[in-house]
């Protein structure tokens, strides 16, 4: 199955999506880092303020950026499933929603989160055809979990898969190498993301992706090996370009991280992620979507 790509009101398009290459037992494997505080007394939000940084290589555009390391940048991202693992009804369909959020609400270049239910190629600057979107939100993305993953293979919805998707989402929606930041930031509560990109995923991929037999579940295959191999695609990809990604474990609940408008970062995007898995049901884009974004 070919995958598309959307482009969101004030996005740039981008060029049709290629599957990642397959993580076989022998690919060399170099996952993205854990985030270590300089101060780590300070919450996110203080440890990375609203801002924007001048320079004659720097986009001029508000960011969550480092106090003590103006190369830095936070990207704050959730997934949210409906019926996750058909626990709540067994015969419905489980939904899901993912988001992340880049930039402050009181920014003055609002990108409004928009969900294609047919998927062409679009110019930038207009709203696809029978688009369906979230109420502006500056510096929030917001999207449905689509029903096929990047590699063309069905797959159902979960909270985990919709996390994992945030978490692509937010690092391809732009060259953020090209901006000037030295290392990206993903902050989530998720330790399932955190782990399996920072430490987890070599090992998986040296045991061909089936679990030690010795393990809950032994000799069956890890799940979300498509959006694994994507993910460490697209972290690779900024390496390449000069950009590391690190990823900032927080416990659910423990922290709020603010940014001057009404609520924290942390809980807007939560609020789009839910209201991305419940708002689109039955409309949820078919192919694996990239989303760009242009002058935001």
């Amino acid at each position: 199955m070919e995958t598309t790509t959307a482009t969101l009101p004030l996005a740039a398009a981008a060029p049709a999506h290629r599957p990642a290459r397959r993580l076989t037992r022998h690919a060399r494997v170099q996952p993205a880092t854990i985030f270590h505080p300089q101060d780590p007394s300070l919450s996110p939000e203080a440890h990375f303020p609203l801002q924007t940084v001048s320079g004659p290589d720097r986009a001029p555009f508000p960011r969550f950026i480092n106090r003590f390391d103006s190369r830095e940048m936070l990207l704050v991202v959730d997934g949210s499933c409906v019926n996750n693992g058909r626990h709540a009804n067994r015969l419905a369909d489980p939904t899901g929603g993912w988001a992340f959020v880049f930039k402050g609400a009181g920014s003055s270049t609002p990108t409004p989160p928009g969900m294609p239910s047919h998927h062409h190629h679009h110019e930038p600057g207009t709203t696809p055809p029978n688009a369906a979107t979230l109420p502006p939100a500056a510096g929030r993305v917001a999207f449905p979990l689509e029903r096929h993953g990047p590699s063309g293979e069905r797959a159902e919805p979960t909270s985990n898969r919709a996390k994992l998707r945030a978490v692509i989402g937010a690092l391809q929606f732009r060259a953020w190498g090209d901006e000037g930041w030295r290392r990206v930031v993903v902050l989530t509560d998720l330790e399932y993301v955190v782990w399996g990109a920072t430490r987890w995923l070599p090992r998986w991929v040296a045991r061909r992706w089936r679990k030690p037999r010795h393990c809950p579940g032994g000799g069956r295959r890890y799940g979300n090996r498509d959006l694994w191999e994507e993910l460490q695609a697209t972290v690779e990809e900024l390496r390449v370009g000069g950009c590391e990604v690190s990823f900032w474990l927080v416990r659910g609940g423990e922290v709020e991280v603010g940014d001057g408008g009404d609520g924290g970062v942390m809980a807007r995007a939560k609020e789009a992620a839910r209201r991305a898995a419940r708002g689109f049901e039955g409309e949820e884009p078919d192919a694996f979507t990239k989303i760009s974004g242009a002058m935001v």
